[in-house]
């Protein structure tokens, strides 16, 4: 998040992405390059925000998702 970002606007990008990936997911356009851009850049969000966290008695680090 940089220094202009408001919580509520990554809050909404957020869902937006979300969103997006849902309703194509549903209509069956999983193959199509809009799917693979919002799933990476999801993705992404997921591993910036989540890296090193624990779960459950899971270590997650970038190194090893990397792979």
């Amino acid at each position: 998040m940089s220094a202009n970002d408001h919580p509520s606007d990554t809050i909404a990008s957020d869902f937006t992405l979300l969103e997006g990936l849902f309703q194509l997911t549903v209509t069956g356009h999983t193959e199509d390059w809009e799917f693979e851009r919002l799933n990476n850049a999801v993705y992404e969000r997921l591993l910036s925000n989540y890296a090193q966290e624990e779960v459950g008695s899971v270590q997650l680090s970038k190194t090893l998702m990397a792979g």
